[in-house]
């Protein structure tokens, strides 16, 4: 084996790769009027989610207390006494 051929091969590869130039960058290439800009609002963004999440409990909750309310009124039955209904409309 021969070393010298070898670290002729290794630098003739150095050289080519040190030789070549990366292409240069155009300062000039991003002009006002090309540019487009994204505003975020990351606050409103978290407001909305809180809402949605808020909403699909809603949901739930009312879907769950329609149930309850069903149950307790099957068969002609009212939990609130006649008292109390009486009270709740005339604002006693």
């Amino acid at each position: 084996m021969e070393i010298n051929k070898v670290n002729r091969n290794v630098l003739n590869a150095y050289k080519a790769i040190s030789g070549a130039k990366s292409p240069e960058k155009k300062s000039d290439s991003f002009k006002s009027g090309n540019v487009d800009t994204i505003e975020f609002d990351f606050a409103r963004s978290i407001g909305a989610a809180k809402a949605n999440i808020a909403s699909k409990l809603d949901a739930e909750v009312n879907a769950a207390r329609i149930e309850q309310l069903q149950k307790e009124y099957a068969n002609g039955g009212c939990p609130v006494s006649i008292e109390a209904a009486a009270a709740a409309v005339v604002g006693d």
